[in-house]
């Protein structure tokens, strides 16, 4: 496996730039640690020695648990190429996560609005200008339609119910 010198000789210009930047972004969260899962933020380097001339050039900046049975959460994306970075508010990426893993972001919006607090100056010292991305309409429109309980469900429940109550009250009665 070659060394590290050698990985950087490979890489091109806009690769090593990447990577450059994942390592003074990763730096600038060290210690930094959040929610249930100890998520630590952690921008990805781009895979492999070239970007397709900066094509490919993308990086996701996530939220990597270190506690087992809690998932990666992606809480934006860094376009070195542009030194731009949009990431997503605290609703965007919990309606995402709820709506992928069907359970909530076990991160609270306290927590996460520190997140996007220091991820502003440490792109800002990085030179990469961000914005935060809310949730889309779509989603919005999505994560409405799941909580939304259909009238035909809410009848059969009610109908099961009765029905139970019924069966308990005549047991009740040939018990005494």
């Amino acid at each position: 496996m070659p060394d590290r010198s050698e990985l950087e000789a490979l890489r091109t210009r806009v690769a090593n730039q990447a990577a450059s930047l994942a390592e003074t972004v990763n730096d600038g969260f060290d210690e930094f640690h959040m929610g249930a899962g100890d998520y630590v933020v952690e921008l990805a380097v781009p895979e492999g020695p070239s970007t397709a001339g900066g094509a490919q050039a993308r990086q996701h900046l996530r939220l990597v648990p270190r506690r087992k049975g809690y998932s990666v959460v992606v809480a934006g994306v860094v376009d070195p190429v542009t030194s731009t970075a949009e990431l997503r508010t605290f609703e965007h990426v919990a309606i995402l996560h709820e709506l992928r893993f069907n359970r909530p972001l076990e991160i609270s919006d306290e927590e996460y609005n520190q997140f996007l607090s220091k991820a502003d100056v440490v792109l800002n010292l990085a030179r990469v200008k961000g914005k935060h991305v809310p949730a889309p309409p779509e989603l919005l429109a999505r994560r409405k339609a799941l909580r939304r309980v259909s009238l035909p469900a809410l009848v059969f429940f009610v109908v099961v119910m009765l029905l139970a109550a019924l069966v308990v009250y005549r047991v009740a009665l040939t018990v005494r």
